[in-house]
């Protein structure tokens, strides 16, 4: 007779063969169809776990989380349309804001945190009026995006007429040091001799008397854009100085006159002034020949040392002036100088710039999309570090001065490092407004 645990086990196996006719149609399958469900239901909770997980840590590391609308340390994000805002506890309102920028320097956050708040608990705070700062950048390039590399600035005429690109942080390919002078003129009109890393400027007047006196009548300067010249380091004009009594006799050079320029040998040249003589260079001697109308240079041969040199002990011309009268190289196809001035090369290949917004000085501007640039304006190279105006640069192509380095913080770029650049280079960019929180607090 069977026991009642055989019964039993009779019973759920006519129950399982019931629910397996109904789940499978098959009354004796070889696996229970219960089985696969419940490896699918685990598998449900495992992604739904998965799931839940990774929303949470977008959440945390995106920054973009829910937040009353009253947390006055963040820019709160409208939830369905985007709409943002700062709440003041001045007032005690909530202030749409004009761009995120605006949003950051209301914020009391270091730096704010963008979060989102539902429709309905904005709703129960009292609204106030717009604030910000019209034309502010309405996005920034983070910190880790920020450019920290050289900036140089180039003429071309590819188009057919001189332009100029500025680089930001990329550095132009190739090209070499030029080894002979380069004879441009810029499309302001001015004439320059480009020679050993710095530019000469021939005044107007002269140009032709200058050229004739060098040796390079009939050499046609290369066109270049103004921009690219007044990076260039600049030397001295190259002109020859004011000479005080000229034609007049000399009381200490007996039977020469004040200007005449005299020579031992054809490469030793000295200058007659009315108390002695002053040592000349090539190019001076010629530059004075030029603007004086002077004839050739008087041999004396042997007299020349015997010669009183002239109590003044120095030469009328500005130092820094070429010794010698430098050949000239072939017009290049492009020309770079970089924003420290000390390298200068010709022929290189850098990528196209973009035309930026009305103000500025260049014709392009390249700046590596998404990227941006936090600078200090060097007013010289002598200027100490941290005297200079912080600016931020953004992949736009345009600066925006900082009121203080106290918003860098505030900005989220608290552990960045302005890059120091030459004041002229910044000022190539147009000009954003000065991003400044009394400023964005107004409406």
């Amino acid at each position: 007779m069977p026991s009642r645990q055989d019964e039993l086990h009779s019973y759920q196996y006519s129950v399982q063969r019931v629910v397996a006719a109904l789940v499978s149609h098959d009354p004796d399958p070889h696996r229970s169809p219960l089985r696969r469900a419940g490896v699918t239901a685990l598998i449900g909770l495992l992604v739904a776990a998965l799931a839940v997980g990774g929303f949470a840590a977008y959440g945390l590391f995106n920054g973009h989380t829910m937040a009353k609308a009253t947390d006055a340390t963040s820019v709160l994000v409208e939830k369905k349309t985007g709409a943002r805002y700062v709440y003041l506890p001045a007032d005690g309102r909530l202030h749409p804001v004009l761009n995120y920028t605006s949003g950051l320097l209301l914020a009391t956050g270091n730096p704010p945190q963008l979060k989102t708040v539902p429709a309905d608990e904005l709703a129960k705070v009292p609204l106030g009026a717009p604030l910000g700062i019209p034309n502010a950048p309405d996005a920034l390039p983070a910190s880790g995006d920020l450019i920290t590399g050289a900036w140089s600035v180039c003429t071309d005429t590819s188009g057919g007429r001189p332009r100029s690109t500025l680089l930001i942080g990329t550095a132009p390919a190739g090209g070499t040091a030029p080894t002979a002078g380069l004879l441009v003129r810029d499309t302001a009109g001015r004439t320059h001799l480009v020679h050993g890393g710095k530019r000469f400027l021939i005044p107007a007047a002269r140009v032709d008397a200058v050229q004739r006196a060098l040796g390079w009548y009939g050499t046609r300067p290369w066109q270049v854009s103004a921009a690219w010249v007044d990076a260039v380091p600049a030397g001295p004009d190259l002109d020859a100085p004011v000479i005080p009594n000229f034609r007049r006799a000399s009381t200490a050079v007996t039977g020469r006159r004040v200007g005449q320029v005299l020579t031992a040998d054809g490469k030793t040249f000295a200058l007659v002034l009315s108390d002695g003589i002053v040592p000349l260079t090539v190019m001076q001697a010629r530059l004075l020949a030029a603007v004086y109308n002077l004839s050739a240079p008087v041999t004396v041969g042997a007299e020349f040392l015997e010669l009183p040199e002239s109590r003044t002990g120095t030469s009328r011309f500005a130092d820094g002036l070429p010794a010698g009268v430098p050949t000239l190289a072939e017009a290049p196809k492009s020309a770079c100088i970089a924003a420290t001035g000390d390298t200068l090369r010709v022929n290189s290949t850098y990528p196209a710039g973009s035309a930026p917004g009305t103000g500025a000085r260049v014709d392009l501007v390249h700046i590596a999309r998404g990227k941006g640039a936090l600078v200090e304006a060097a007013g010289s190279p002598d200027a100490p570090a941290g005297s200079g105006t912080v600016s931020l640069v953004t992949d736009a192509g345009r600066f925006y001065p900082l009121a203080s380095r106290e918003l860098l913080g505030r900005l989220g770029y608290s552990s960045a490092r302005p890059v120091r650049v030459p004041a002229q280079f910044i000022a190539y960019l147009p000009a954003g407004p000065a991003l400044d929180p009394v400023r964005a607090a107004k409406s």
